[in-house]
C-alpha cells in the first residue's frame, strides 16, 4: 500500500537526508584526525630524535668522567711534587735527594702528558656537549611542534564530536514531527541502499546521477503529489518539489 503525505512533509526527508550526508563526512573526518594523532604518538622520527639525544647525553657523561680522572689524577701528581719538595727541605739524605728529584721529574712529565689528553679532552667534551644541546634542542622542538600539532588535531576531534551530537539531536526533533511510516520507510531504505531520500530536478534523481526515462517521469507526473514514490534507481524515497520541472 502507498504511502500517502503531503509534499511538504515529504520534503523535509531531505534535510534529514542532509543532516545524515554531514553525519557520515564528520564521522569519517574523525577517523582521519584520530589515524593522524595514532601515527603522532607513535611517531618513529621522534623516537628516534630521542634516542640520539639520549646516545649524545650518555657520551657527554663519558668524556666528562674522563675529564674529571685526568683532573683528579693531575691534582694527585701536583699534590705529591709538593709533598716531594717539604721532604727535600727537610731532608740531607744524598740518595734520598737524588730519588726525590727522580720522582719529582718524572711527576712533571706525567703532569705535562696528562696535561696535554686534558686538552684533547676538553676539545672533545665541548664537541659532545655541544652536540648534546643540538640533539636535546632538535627533539624539544620537535617535541612541541608534534604537542601542538595533536592538541590541535584533539581540539578539532571535540569539535567535529560536538557538531554531530547537535546534528543529531536536530534530526530527533525533525523526524519525531514527521510521519511515523515515512521516517521508517526512509530508514530501512537508507540502511539497505544508502541513500534513504533523493530529489528529482530536471528529471535526475540526485541520489543517482540517473535521468529517469520518459516512462518512469510518466510515472511520476501522472502519480498524486500525496504519494510517497520510490527512486526507480537509488531505492530512495523520491522527492518532488518545484525544482523537479514536472
Amino acid at each position: 500500500m502507498t504511502l500517502s503525505v503531503s509534499p511538504e512533509i515529504q520534503a523535509k526527508l531531505l534535510d534529514v537526508r542532509d543532516m545524515d550526508t554531514e553525519i557520515i563526512v564528520e564521522r569519517r573526518r574523525i577517523r582521519e584526525l584520530t589515524a593522524q594523532v595514532e601515527a603522532l604518538e607513535s611517531d618513529d622520527a621522534y623516537h628516534a630524535l630521542v634516542r640520539e639525544a639520549e646516545n649524545a647525553a650518555d657520551r657527554l657523561d663519558d668524556v666528562t668522567r674522563e675529564k674529571e680522572h685526568v683532573a683528579t689524577d693531575i691534582e694527585v701528581a701536583r699534590a705529591r711534587i709538593v709533598r716531594d719538595r717539604e721532604r727535600e727541605q727537610s731532608s740531607s739524605d744524598t740518595k734520598e735527594l737524588v730519588a726525590l728529584e727522580a720522582e719529582i721529574s718524572s711527576l712533571e712529565r706525567r703532569i705535562a702528558m696528562l696535561e696535554a689528553q686534558q686538552d684533547e679532552i676538553r676539545e672533545r667534551w665541548t664537541a659532545a656537549n655541544d652536540d648534546r644541546a643540538r640533539l636535546t634542542n632538535e627533539r624539544d622542538l620537535f617535541h612541541d611542534r608534534r604537542a601542538q600539532t595533536q592538541t590541535e588535531l584533539e581540539h578539532e576531534i571535540s569539535t567535529k564530536n560536538t557538531r554531530i551530537a547537535a546534528i543529531e539531536n536536530d534530526r530527533a526533533r525533525l523526524t519525531s514531527e514527521l510521519p511515523v511510516e515515512l521516517v521508517e520507510l526512509y530508514e530501512r531504505q537508507r540502511e539497505r541502499y544508502g541513500v534513504g531520500a533523493s530529489l528529482l530536478t530536471r528529471g535526475i534523481s540526485t541520489a543517482s546521477g540517473v535521468e529517469l526515462t520518459p516512462y518512469q517521469l510518466d510515472v511520476v507526473k501522472n502519480a498524486d503529489p500525496f504519494d510517497v514514490l520510490m527512486c526507480p534507481d537509488s531505492n530512495a524515497i523520491l522527492i518532488r518539489t518545484a525544482e523537479s520541472g514536472l
